[in-house]
């Protein structure tokens, strides 16, 4: 009569979907991805974060990519920094690439971060100590 139909697969990856009309207050933290279109107000700390047109966020963000559309007030730590045409920013922006779009308003200050060194093994960190 039915036919059973496998159970779901449920992904390992949650992204996290802040709609327009919601306006958070408090920190996020979040291992995936972290859509934003309404508005917070605290740090958020996530793989990716993602600020649409309308989305706003007046918080520190730490984060491997940050994708700007709307408007975000804080400082930024990332490795990948993009900033939409639509977008405006203010406050230190340390990142290791940045991508500009014409339009984006900038406030304050960006640093462009140098990725970290190998770590000298064997002969190379000798002659190094050594000088030899």
């Amino acid at each position: 009569m039915f036919k059973s139909s496998p159970p779901s697969a449920i992904s390992d990856s949650q992204d996290a979907i802040i709609g327009k009309n919601i306006k958070l207050t408090g920190s996020i933290d979040s291992p995936d991805k972290v859509i934003l279109n309404g508005q917070v107000t605290g740090d958020v700390s996530c793989t990716v974060l993602e600020i649409g047109i309308e989305g706003k966020l007046e918080g520190n963000v730490k984060a491997e990519t940050v994708i700007v559309g709307g408007r975000l007030t804080g400082d930024v730590d990332a490795m990948r920094l993009k900033l939409a045409s639509s977008s405006y920013v203010n406050g230190e922006m340390r990142y290791h690439i940045i991508e500009v779009e014409e339009g984006a308003q900038l406030e304050g200050s960006f640093v462009q971060q140098k990725p970290a060194s190998p770590a000298k093994t064997g002969a190379a960190a000798i002659e190094a100590e050594t000088g030899k």
